[in-house]
């Protein structure tokens, strides 16, 4: 089925549900249109859906080939929207797999590939035979009208086979009730080679096959330079897809069986043997298990993860074979929600774009009327037909609207395809426009500014106990809890190569402590400095220190405390002072005690009137409204989710919950606040570049117009100067696809990041 975008009342179906029914009232999908040949064909299918009964909008991207609808299925059904699209001449399709986009792009590139041979080949014949028409060399009238009528004849495969797909997309869009660009092309074209036929008729050798010839040559190479574009952009969408296996290995009827992504079902046992790649999301039944997240979000260091942990497809498991059980099937993914917030980007429209596409509506039925206008204006003042039809014919085809049409989506689609190079997902189209502009920036604190692990800061200990044996036992009666605390210490006892002992009896008293019966017939209690005075234990006073302590004693005496803070990220400070280099208002918005806020925001970078504790989430999101607008935020929790979306557009870190993910606007997949400042940058070339490439392609088409208008320009240079425009839009575009040393660093700042992290670590502990 075609792949839904939120949650589904039955299966197949992506529905927002607004009643009690189990019947969907409305439904939203993206599709794959099939059969589009320019910007024109995309206007005219996204007009032709918008009319159709029970769509409620639909929008359509021509780079991508996508449609996003939205629809209320008790009026209408997916077959008939399919058939409705159908009647057109275009196909609409489910969602492509990865390899199955790459085909149809290369079957495109192949087919323009021949047809621009074809047109190369024919063309340059006539071309060489108009050359001895205009230059003149003195044949004679008869030898000059046999040239005229052998360079229409070479021209012939040219317009009538390499020029075809322009044809069939002028017919589709006046029938949709669009015309487009396809439309002045082909009437370019026809109307060129009728005008030579009508010449040749009348014995003159005043034809204008050569025009016809090169408005269809340059055009399909303009065509095939933009098809490289998009191949381009869509081979890094579908390098998500390549993220996970084909197959996985399932319990099924008592054995293990390789089977098909697609019949696993949720609640389904999923063996991931060492170094594969997970396949699903789901909750991990093993002990514990090192996950490298290095493909999903950059972060090469392997994560400690324990039973009831969830784990996410895409991700590699780094240590011993391990059992997850599914918890998201095949389109209900992590990484398939990141491929469609990036599908759903293309396929909605930003302001530049409605703008863009407004003019490139108009323009055809503008060049038309001024063609036509042109025409009558030239006669009246006593010009030859002939001339006054080349007239005319120059400024048919100088308006072609391709420029317009592309000067948005070919940047869109570059700045997304940079982002995800860089490990940024950019799912909403005007967060490239609020990010450039934005005047403020908020921080959320614990997850964000900090690694979202506890570090050791320090370990005291009693005269004569090492602190690896403290560190032991902490983290020994720690295990089967999955309190952040925890899982710092055995995390950090696991990296030391210490030995921890399983099944211990133990007693939990949830914040407080843990009392732990050794085999030897010790009471080991591990637990904060005060619950263990409760029990009797003298705690040395130099250890009530701020941070997170954990006490540890043997029967009644103290062997030693362990000191645990929250890690800033290494890269928190430089994007700190980037933000402030470029002028923004900076704020750090936490809950925790202002103690541990101010502490850690100085060392961030924050000044003391930028640093706000104790906040609630509505008083984060009353805060961030007195920011001067636009304002982002960057968060990464359930709690952030109303700070997220009262922001002018949000930002979610890696490793935010799927609550946090689906609200913001933007999506970090490698660690890093260093990512949000990059972020900051590329939305800000991205918006420079949409405002060159918008006020270039209607500057052109309106000083293009009228210099066709005002003055004779052969129609040869009006097709040149019309493929030309096109070509320097997608050129302009295209810088957004060169390498920066930003692109290596989303691949190596979050391995140096996490060995300088764990190298601290280790230091700390000794």
């Amino acid at each position: 089925m075609y792949q839904p975008l939120h949650g589904s009342a039955r299966p197949g179906i992506g529905s927002s549900n607004h009643g009690a029914s189990s019947t969907p009232t409305e439904c939203d999908a993206i599709f794959v249109v099939q059969g589009m040949w320019c910007s024109s064909c995309a206007f005219a299918v996204e007009h032709f859906l918008k009319k159709q009964p029970g769509v409620l909008d639909a929008s359509v991207n021509f780079v991508t080939a996508t449609a996003l609808v939205r629809w209320l299925p008790a009026t209408t059904h997916q077959a008939q929207l399919e058939q409705r699209v159908s009647s057109l001449g275009y196909r609409l399709t489910t969602q492509a797999t990865a390899q199955e986009s790459r085909d149809r792009l290369s079957r495109a590139r192949r087919e323009l590939i021949v047809r621009l041979g074809v047109s190369i080949a024919f063309g340059m014949w006539t071309l060489m035979a108009s050359a001895l028409h205009y230059f003149n060399y003195g044949l004679g009238q008869q030898v000059d009208w046999f040239i005229a009528l052998t360079a229409t004849l070479l021209a012939l495969p040219v317009v009538g086979y390499a020029g075809l797909p322009f044809y069939r997309a002028a017919w589709r869009t006046l029938r949709a009730g669009h015309p487009g660009m396809d439309m002045l092309v082909s009437l370019g074209v026809i109307s060129a080679m009728t005008y030579s036929a009508w010449q040749l008729w009348r014995g003159s050798s005043d034809v204008y096959a050569d025009t016809a010839v090169m408005l269809v040559t340059l055009l399909l190479a303009g065509r095939l330079v933009e098809l490289a574009s998009r191949q381009t952009g869509m081979e890094a969408l579908s390098s998500l897809d390549d993220l996970t296996p084909e197959r996985a290995r399932v319990w099924r009827d008592g054995h293990w069986a390789s089977l098909p992504l697609d019949t696993v079902q949720r609640g389904d046992r999923v063996s991931v043997d060492a170094q594969a790649t997970l396949p699903f999301d789901g909750t991990l039944e093993d002990a514990h298990a090192l996950i490298d997240h290095a493909m999903l979000t950059g972060e090469t260091t392997p994560v400690l993860m324990t039973r009831g942990d969830r784990v996410e497809a895409g991700c590699v498991n780094a240590g011993a074979p391990m059992i997850v059980r599914v918890d998201a099937e095949l389109g209900q993914r992590y990484i398939d929600s990141l491929r469609n917030r990036t599908l759903q980007l293309h396929a909605r429209k930003g302001e530049f774009q409605k703008v863009s596409d407004s003019v490139a509506r108009w323009l055809p039925s503008a060049a038309l009327g001024l063609a036509a206008v042109t025409f009558m204006v030239v006669s009246v003042r006593g010009i030859a037909l002939d001339e006054a039809f080349a007239w005319a014919l120059s400024v048919l085809i100088v308006a072609c609207p391709c420029a317009v049409g592309l000067a948005i989506p070919v940047v869109t689609q570059a700045a997304a395809t940079r982002g995800l190079r860089q490990g940024i997902v950019f799912k909403d189209l005007n967060a490239f426009e609020v990010l450039a502009r934005a005047r403020s920036i908020a921080f959320d604190k614990t997850g964000t500014l900090t690694t979202g692990q506890l570090g050791i800061r320090e370990i005291q200990t009693a005269h004569g106990i090492e602190a690896d044996e403290v560190l032991r036992l902490a983290a020994q009666a720690e295990q089967g809890i999955s309190h952040p605390v925890a899982q710092a210490l055995r995390r950090h006892a696991i990296q030391r190569g210490l030995t921890l002992e399983d099944d211990l009896p133990t007693t939990h008293y949830p914040s407080q402590g843990v009392i732990v019966h050794t085999p030897r017939k010790e009471i080991l209690r591990v637990g904060s400095p005060r619950w263990l005075e409760e029990q009797g234990i003298d705690i040395p006073p130099d250890t009530e220190a701020t941070g997170k302590l954990v006490g540890v004693a043997r029967g009644r005496h103290w062997l030693g405390t362990l000191i645990l803070d929250e890690t800033l990220t290494p890269d928190a400070a430089e994007a700190v002072a980037h933000f402030r280099d470029a002028s923004f208002t900076l704020a750090l918005l936490s809950g925790d005690r202002a103690a541990n806020v101010h502490a850690l925001g100085h060392c961030g970078g924050f000044r003391r009137n930028e640093r706000f504790a104790e906040l609630t989430p509505d008083s984060k999101a009353r805060l961030l409204d007195t920011l001067p607008k636009p304002s982002v935020f960057v968060g990464d929790g359930i709690n952030d989710t109303l700070a997220l979306a009262t922001a002018t557009t949000g930002i979610s870190v890696a490793g935010a919950t799927s609550q946090a993910r689906d609200i913001a606007s933007v999506s970090l997949l490698t660690t890093g606040i260093g990512q949000v400042w990059k972020a900051h940058r590329l939305a800000s070339s991205a918006y420079r570049l949409m405002r060159q490439n918008l006020a270039f392609s209607v500057a052109y088409n309106v000083l293009a117009l009228s210099l066709a208008m005002w003055m004779p320009i052969p129609p040869v240079i009006a097709a040149a100067a019309m493929a030309l425009s096109s070509v320097s839009v997608l050129a302009n575009a295209a810088r957004l696809y060169i390498p920066s040393d930003d692109d290596t660093q989303a691949q190596m700042g979050s391995s140096s990041s996490g060995q300088t992290n764990q190298a601290s670590e280790a230091e700390a502990i000794v």
